[in-house]
């Protein structure tokens, strides 16, 4: 890439993120006045960079924070693996001098033992053209080198020529669109070319540095490289539909080249971050019209200690199944073993348990399987097992009743859906909205007839029946069947069976959608009637959200 200067005239502009690579030799545009992800100058070879960003007294205060917790991501677009994860909502704005629309934006970080990892998601419109990226979104995401660099590709100040210097070197990540939606782009996968080590040649996912608030580079020492890898979307990719660009990126914690942030458990780093809206003009964006944080300070991340276990994940084949309690069905469909645990502050036995799910491309089947012997009352339900289905609506919710906390009291990061199952009508009676109905007066969630419950929840202390205060679509088409190996037998040992089905499509905005060839997320709950003479109440049940989320892949064939 080659440097670029800036004319003096533009020095009040420098803001946050420069333009990257326009060619495919690597050249760079006439980089952006900003400072949050790029900028390039005739840098020095190489700058003593801390293996940490560590703030202190010289730092500008970092106004904003968030954590990157410890967890399993995958870089392929599929949002769930980001499902419960905190976010940082903020609104980027132009820079000082430019007339841009501001942009409502979404930030999460997390990692794994080698791998950082970014979901950066923008709320705009679909404008995409892979002849000229200017046509096209970009990002820009910058890192502190130095603990020392200003927020503003170095600088301090926001176009105060008087503190128009680096304060220290910052990492900028670098994305102009030559790329189509949903391939890995980025230096992971396509190297640099004959250019420099930190450009990518092929689909302008770039790793550059800056020295000097007016000019950014590609990596370019001996140690330099380029590891990072990026998808992008869009929800509505429609032109100019309304919808959400999601961003997602990783990149090693540790890279060894000094051009790079560093990043490392238990430590923070300093961000910022870029956007450039290609309707800011007939021509697409240029360098100075995009909207940045950095005029709200360094974003302070603190990569939080903590395993990042694999989500569990199940598949759902396509199969022919009838709900009808006759399991030669489900022969030759994987299940998951799961350990079913209590929540917290209760003391319930842990509950062995197995769970299967098929489609065949117009409804969804389980089967939930749970070794436990054999109570039933025709009378009270609470002396005969019930049972939980979640499965989340919004890809942010928690696996705690839309909590991402463990005793389900913080607050709901999303709707969830559930199904709620308590045992009012008798072994092998076909039960649920779809046989039964609501009755009369009762929501359109509610089955009046055997008590399998359509539900959702916006409060991880509440839930209700889908309709509940007339809400339109609203409407409940669960089926099921029951039944116990050991039946009619009081307390004989055996296994319960809960064969249940929906609709993959419901047109309830209170229910979770499914979609072959995509994913859901699945949690599962269990009461047992012998926890008290009074059998269970709400809060002993046994449940697998302590696990996460079950990730559920709806195959295509």
């Amino acid at each position: 890439m080659r440097t670029v200067r800036y004319l003096a005239v533009l020095a009040a502009l420098i803001l946050v993120i420069g333009a990257c690579s326009d060619d495919d030799a690597g050249t760079t545009t006439d980089a952006p006045a900003t400072s949050a992800a790029t900028a390039t100058t005739d840098a020095p070879a190489t700058t003593d960079a801390p293996a940490t960003t560590e703030a202190d007294d010289d730092q500008a205060d970092a106004v904003l924070t968030m954590e990157a917790p410890a967890a399993a991501i995958t870089v392929d677009g599929d949002a769930s693996d980001w499902a419960g994860i905190d976010g940082l909502d903020l609104t980027l704005e132009g820079i000082e001098g430019e007339e841009v629309d501001s942009n409502d934006v979404s930030v999460k970080v997390a990692h794994d033992d080698e791998n950082l990892y970014m979901m950066f998601e923008v709320s705009d419109d679909y404008d995409f053209n892979i002849d000229d990226h200017k046509l096209s979104p970009a990002v820009g995401v910058m890192w502190a080198i130095d603990s020392e660099a200003g927020p503003h590709m170095g600088s301090d100040a926001e176009g105060a020529e008087d503190s128009y210097i680096s304060l220290g070197m910052v990492d900028i990540w670098h994305w102009e669109l030559d790329c189509l939606a949903g391939e890995g782009q980025g230096g992971a996968v396509s190297g640099p070319g004959d250019g420099t080590a930190g450009n990518d040649a092929a689909c302008n996912l770039d790793d550059e540095y800056a020295t000097d608030p007016e000019t950014r580079e590609d990596d370019d020492t001996a140690s330099a490289e380029n590891s990072l890898l990026g998808v992008f979307g869009h929800s509505n990719p429609v032109a100019d539909a309304d919808g959400t660009w999601f961003f997602e990126m990783s990149r090693p914690l540790q890279t060894g080249d000094a051009q790079d942030a560093q990043f490392a458990v238990g430590e923070h780093s300093l961000l910022a971050l870029a956007y450039w809206d290609p309707d800011v003009s007939f021509e697409g964006w240029d360098d100075a019209t995009h909207v940045q944080s950095s005029n709200q300070g360094w974003i302070e991340v603190h990569v939080e200690e903590g395993d990042a276990a694999a989500m569990r994940t199940l598949e759902a084949p396509l199969a022919a199944i009838t709900v009808d309690l006759d399991m030669s069905d489900w022969d030759g469909i994987d299940g998951l073993d799961m350990t079913l645990v209590e929540i917290d502050g209760e003391t319930v036995d842990s509950q062995e348990a197995n769970v299967k799910v098929a489609h065949d491309g117009e409804y969804l089947y389980m089967l939930l399987s749970v070794p436990d012997d054999y109570d039933f009352n025709i009378d009270d339900h609470k002396f005969s097992p019930a049972i939980g289905v979640m499965w989340a609506i919004d890809t942010s919710a928690g696996p705690h009743m839309g909590s991402g906390t463990e005793d389900g009291e913080g607050p709901s990061l999303g709707m969830v859906d559930i199904w709620h199952w308590e045992l009012d009508c008798d072994f092998g009676v076909e039960q649920g909205g779809r046989v039964s109905g609501p009755g009369e007066g009762n929501p359109a969630g509610n089955d009046a007839g055997c008590n399998m419950d359509d539900e959702y929840s916006t409060d991880p202390e509440t839930r209700e029946d889908d309709g509940k205060d007339g809400e339109a679509g609203a409407e409940n088409s669960l089926l099921g069947v029951w039944m116990h190996t050991g039946y009619p037998v009081a307390e004989s040992d055996g296994t319960w069976y809960f064969e249940m089905s929906r609709p993959l499509q419901t047109g309830d905005a209170q229910d979770s959608q499914f979609t072959v060839g995509g994913t859901a997320l699945l949690a599962m709950a269990y009461w047992d009637p012998d926890v008290s003479f009074e059998g269970w109440d709400d809060a002993t049940h046994v449940q697998s959200s302590s696990d996460g989320w079950i990730k559920v892949a709806l195959q295509r064939n």
